[in-house]
């Protein structure tokens, strides 16, 4: 591609207010997703209407916002689209500004441009637009395999040289008008056949279907009509026992005759192609929406690809940057031209947020659940238990670190066969994820680190990691807990021990956790200490009883999201240096 869309903004177009998407820079294909009505498909043709800015396009009944074009009717009335396109080889900024409006039934657009800081006419934009760039909109309710016949036909056909000046051919003698039709079924022979063998190759990724049993052919029947007929006349049809007229087919093998038409305009063409396709998975089995999507994106290394979709087959979780989750919100609105009237203000919005919280969101649009190929994702860490990846998490958002995606093995001697069932539910990964494995420093969490530092796996990488303590001694015997602020396991336990009756820790014990006597001791067990040492009377606390950690858990996990914690982060950094490296893989 010859240009880059960095920024492309919209303002009163139906049901959304304003956006603005900046694609990653470094792919082409952009995916959408989001429940239905929230806007996906606005997008696009707001998009399509950028690159075709004529009065024809733009209706305000249907594209300026239900509830100012019947409601406010004020300096609202106008839709704006803008958009920051870069030339990469000479990195020329295109700033193009469009407005859309329609007063009395009479339509106007508005088109201002720069290069850099050079002024454009409309003309010059418009001819920068035409120029450069063929933008296709294929609708999810709409095919349209004729409107991209047409575009074959047009540019591969006809000019072919012949009937130069219109209605003078219709004179011209029977030879002249045979030698025209042997050469225009030529060329449609040669369309034919490679449009075939893209559109056979791509069936071999399906094992349900046999690629031998279907051919495509373009019907090119008999005429009295010269050019301008032609590609009216001209009809794909897909070939297996007989010739029947696509429309007759299944929808999902259209949506396979699409690509093999995406793939051949791509090749075709010297201009940018945009496609922006709304729901591509529509009819199809799952084994074709995987090869199809991994043939969008081996087409998106060379042109810009767009789709919106609601299947988590077209997400790519290696690379989530150019995927962007829609939602909608609605708000009431009234106005002083329509007394007595509400309307509802419909606003398409992103939700944004790292690559894990992205993924989180999209993974609870799509309904996943467990077990499914979207539990791991190209980076994640190991831990042992749900109150480990809960206290994790909160520091995470503490410190403003991107979360990874936290996988619970359900104890360290657990570890071993957790990573054989991560190994086989990676087996069809299109990625090769990367783990961190994270070990308590203790008799058992020594034993499996020793057992699995070395070991490799097909299907992901790892790293073992044993957790430090909050000041960054190197003693054994550290466990989670050690690694939490002191300030942070006292308070939780405090709260614990009057619950349940007992007298808290004082201040004077918390002194007592650096001194000789307690310096090497894990944390939980100065708790045990302490504790009984203040309560002769009871009986003797546990606190490293699951049900105890779960408390400590729950009340620090609180703590943390509630309290300002800018001096401990001071004293120790410790905390988050390690946080930092395992935040990021």
């Amino acid at each position: 591609m010859k240009y880059r869309i960095d920024e492309f903004n919209i303002k009163n177009f139906r049901s959304i207010s304003q956006i603005k998407i900046r694609p990653n820079k470094d792919e082409n294909l952009l995916t959408i997703c989001g429940s239905n009505n929230v806007g996906k498909t606005n997008f696009l043709r707001a998009l399509y209407l950028f690159f075709h800015p004529i009065k024809e396009n733009f209706s305000a009944k249907k594209d300026i916002p239900y509830h100012i074009s019947e409601g406010s009717m004020g300096l609202g009335f106008v839709t704006t689209l803008k958009a920051k396109i870069t030339e990469i080889s000479t990195g020329k900024t295109y700033n193009i500004t469009q407005k859309f409006t329609e007063r009395k039934g009479e339509k106007q657009v508005d088109i201002l441009g720069k290069i850099d800081r050079e002024n454009l006419t409309q003309k010059e934009v418009i001819d920068f637009l035409n120029k450069n760039f063929k933008f296709f909109l294929i609708e999810a309710s709409n095919v349209n395999i004729p409107k991209l016949v047409s575009e074959i036909v047009n540019e591969e056909i006809l000019p072919i040289g012949l009937d130069k000046r219109r209605g003078k051919a219709q004179q011209e003698s029977l030879e002249k008008l045979t030698e025209f039709i042997d050469k225009s079924k030529e060329a449609v022979g040669k369309i034919e056949n490679e449009i075939t063998k893209i559109f056979k190759d791509i069936l071999k990724d399906v094992n349900t279907i046999d690629s031998d049993d279907w051919k495509l052919k373009i019907n090119f029947p008999e005429y009295n009509y010269l050019r301008e007929a032609i590609s009216n006349m001209i009809n794909f049809t897909l070939f297996d026992t007989n010739q029947r007229e696509l429309e007759t087919k299944g929808s999902g093998i259209q949506r396979t005759i699409l690509l093999s038409l995406i793939q051949y305009v791509n090749k075709k063409t010297k201009k940018d192609v945009i496609w922006a396709i709304d729901e591509p998975e529509a009819f199809l089995q799952a084994d074709l929406q995987k090869s199809l999507f991994n043939r969008l994106k081996d087409e998106a290394t060379r042109n810009k690809i767009i789709v919106t979709t609601h299947s988590h087959f077209f997400i790519d979780l290696n690379s989530l940057k150019n995927t962007f989750l829609f939602a909608g919100t609605k708000e009431l609105k009234e106005y002083s031209r329509k007394p007595g009237l509400v309307f509802h203000k419909l606003n398409t919005i992103v939700i944004n947020g790292s690559d894990y919280e992205k993924a989180t969101n999209i993974k609870k649009h799509f309904g996943i659940k467990r077990n499914d190929s979207w539990e791991i994702f190209p980076y994640n860490i190991v831990v042992e238990g749900q109150e480990d990846k809960d206290l994790f998490i909160a520091l995470f958002n503490k410190f403003d670190l991107p979360i990874p995606n936290v996988l619970v093995a359900g104890g360290v001697d657990k570890y071993k066969g957790y990573l054989q069932f991560i190994e086989d539910m990676c087996s069809e990964l299109s990625f090769k994820p990367k783990l961190k494995i994270i070990f308590d420093k203790d008799g058992a969490g020594k034993s499996q680190y020793n057992t699995l530092k070395n070991k490799t796996f097909k299907n992901f990488t790892t790293e073992c990691l044993f957790i430090i303590r909050f000041d960054g001694k190197t003693y054994d015997n550290i466990e989670l807990e050690d690694f939490i602020y002191p300030d942070l396991i006292f308070n939780a336990t405090n709260k614990l021990l009057r619950k349940k009756g007992y007298k808290s820790i004082r201040k004077s014990d918390r002194e007592k956790r650096c001194l000789a006597s307690y310096d090497r001791k894990p944390i939980l067990e100065c708790l045990n200490d302490f504790t009984t040492q203040n309560n002769e009377d009871k009986h003797p606390m546990d606190f490293n009883t699951m049900s105890s950690k779960l408390f400590l858990s729950d009340k620090i996990c609180k703590e943390i999201s509630t309290t300002d914690l800018t001096e401990q982060m001071k004293n120790f950094p410790k905390v988050e240096e390690f946080l930092t490296q395992i935040a990021s893989g």
